[in-house]
């Protein structure tokens, strides 16, 4: 069962992201959301038709890969 299936199984399916609001919280311009989306380098993403959604959760996920370890 895929994350997406458990998600909507327990009925607690998330609110999606769209690029505007990904560009707000992480500062960054759509131009470099768009750009990294279109590279494979940016945060992993639904597309329904022609929209691309994002959720909470895997945005948490792809910040947390980025965090490197303070240097001693």
């Amino acid at each position: 069962m895929t994350r997406l299936e458990i998600q909507m199984t327990n009925q607690t399916l998330e609110p999606l992201l769209n690029e505007k609001d990904i560009a707000r919280l992480t500062k960054r311009s759509i131009a470099s959301i768009r750009r990294d989306r279109m590279t494979g380098k940016g945060v992993p993403f639904i597309r329904m038709g022609k929209s691309v959604r994002y959720t909470a959760d895997t945005l948490r996920s792809f910040l947390k890969s980025l965090e490197r370890p303070e240097a001693e």
